[in-house]
């Protein structure tokens, strides 16, 4: 299905970081891009494709044609442009919508679904698909179109149910978002001990990384480093009394301990650990209440 698609022209709408990744995949893997809907008449690295703007009559018939927009705009661009086209098959990147964002494509007669490679895309020239992990949702045709593509592009395609993409989505963006945000949490404590942001932002944010590295190549169990992971409860009762004065970022730090207790259970000393945790600790600047 995927040597039969790449056959048919692709109609690439927003030709923007992700947009221009998936061409990249789509022409490597021997497709042509027929042509471009953007902002700009001058779309670089897509070669001769025909570039349109949105207000343009019609566009060509396509095999394919990819949304490649902000979450917030793909209803209304399919909405918009469903009139002036035809497509076999439609499919945006947007993570966090289902293939029903494209329902007026669908009503067109196009097999639609959502195809969202799970990948920051930061702009550079060579950056495709390859490697990535894609999940399909949607419509079946359009799922089995999307798998067959994902693994021409040399990806890791995973079919997802309706029901799971927001837990999907949102677990991603933890990954994420959330671990930008810890690291934030993190550099703003050094910060206020007085050590740079700059310092403390680079520093962190390595420590950061080499965390993550260390969890793609190892089991959870033995990937965890830290003084709870240890079992450490001298150094544990030491951080819980530290930030007694931020409120917040105690309790982060309870949630995360609690998963590492969690993805390390069996080193002893667990329910020890969660009594620490649990323990409420008089702020540093309280003074003691006289008896």
């Amino acid at each position: 299905m995927a040597a039969d698609l790449l056959k048919e022209p692709l109609g690439l709408v927003g030709p923007g970081r992700a947009g221009r990744a998936f061409a990249r995949s789509w022409t490597g893997a021997g497709g042509l891009i027929g042509w471009v809907l953007g902002r700009t008449r001058r779309v670089p690295d897509l070669g001769q494709a025909e570039t349109f703007s949105p207000d343009a009559e019609r566009f060509p018939p396509a095999g394919l044609v990819v949304l490649a927009v902000p979450d917030d705009a793909v209803r209304g661009i399919a909405d918009a442009i469903a009139p002036r086209i035809y497509c076999r098959f439609a499919f945006h990147l947007a993570g966090a919508l289902g293939s029903e964002a494209l329902e007026a494509l669908r009503r067109r007669g196009a097999a639609v679904a959502s195809f969202h490679p799970v990948r920051p895309f930061v702009g550079a020239p060579d950056e495709d698909l390859g490697g990535a992990l894609v999940a399909i949702e949607g419509d079946s045709e359009a799922v089995d179109a999307g798998l067959a593509l994902a693994g021409r592009f040399g990806a890791q395609p995973y079919r997802l149910s309706a029901t799971d993409r927001g837990r999907y989505h949102a677990a991603a963006t933890l990954a994420a978002g959330g671990t930008a945000a810890i690291v934030s949490v993190a550099v703003r404590n050094w910060v206020a001990i007085g050590i740079p942001e700059d310092i403390a932002r680079e520093t962190l944010a390595g420590l950061s990384s080499r965390a993550a590295a260390a969890i793609a190549a190892r089991a959870f169990a033995d990937a965890f480093t830290g003084a709870v992971a240890r079992r450490d409860a001298g150094t544990v009762r030491g951080h819980v009394a530290a930030l007694a004065r931020e409120p917040e970022t105690l309790a982060l730090y309870r949630a995360l301990a609690e998963e590492t207790l969690s993805r390390t259970a069996g080193a002893g000393r667990e329910e020890e650990i969660r009594a620490i945790l649990r323990a409420t600790v008089p702020s540093p600047d309280r003074k003691p209440t006289a008896s």
